[in-house]
């Protein structure tokens, strides 16, 4: 693109970034069905579609440009050594996998692994179980002390 650039042949320089371009519009694509689909799963199991998953899509379309970003960097450079844009290619390629393995995941996997991760977590709070006894034990103890502190302050008073 910058031999193109250099050497004013502005015909091959707009076909290699409308090649940029049209990559770049199909991630986009692919992002958005892929939030499609979330927003979709997740009305059917009738979860509730906070801005908290619209901020994740956000992060993951600024990380994913960003990584686009830096392909045509690469390529710029590479342009001396190949022809097509082949970094922005593959780049553009490995995210649209991501966006189809994500949109075709189904949602119970989803589920069994969120459930597996709490069985988990219930597992390990009742292996621990006299610990978490001693530990609340002593913050009452030390709520009952804190009070009795003002009490007296105030009695005193």
């Amino acid at each position: 693109m910058i031999q193109a650039l250099l050497s004013e042949n502005y015909d091959s320089l707009r076909f290699h970034l409308a090649i940029v371009g049209i990559m770049w519009l199909i991630v986009a694509i692919a992002m958005t069905a892929d939030l499609v689909s979330g927003w979709r799963k997740a009305k059917e199991r009738n979860e509730a579609r906070t801005s908290y998953g619209l901020r994740r899509t956000v992060t993951k379309f600024v990380l994913y440009y960003a990584m686009m970003l830096f392909a045509f960097m690469f390529d710029c450079i590479g342009m001396f050594f190949y022809d097509n844009p082949f970094v922005t290619l593959i780049a553009a390629g490995f995210l649209i996998f991501i966006e189809g393995k994500s949109i075709l995941e189904k949602a119970h996997d989803k589920d069994k692994r969120k459930l597996n991760k709490s069985l988990e977590d219930l597992s390990i709070i009742l292996e621990n179980k006299e610990d978490l006894i001693k530990g609340v034990a002593e913050v009452i103890k030390h709520q009952i002390e804190k009070e009795n502190e003002i009490t007296d302050k105030r009695v005193s008073e």
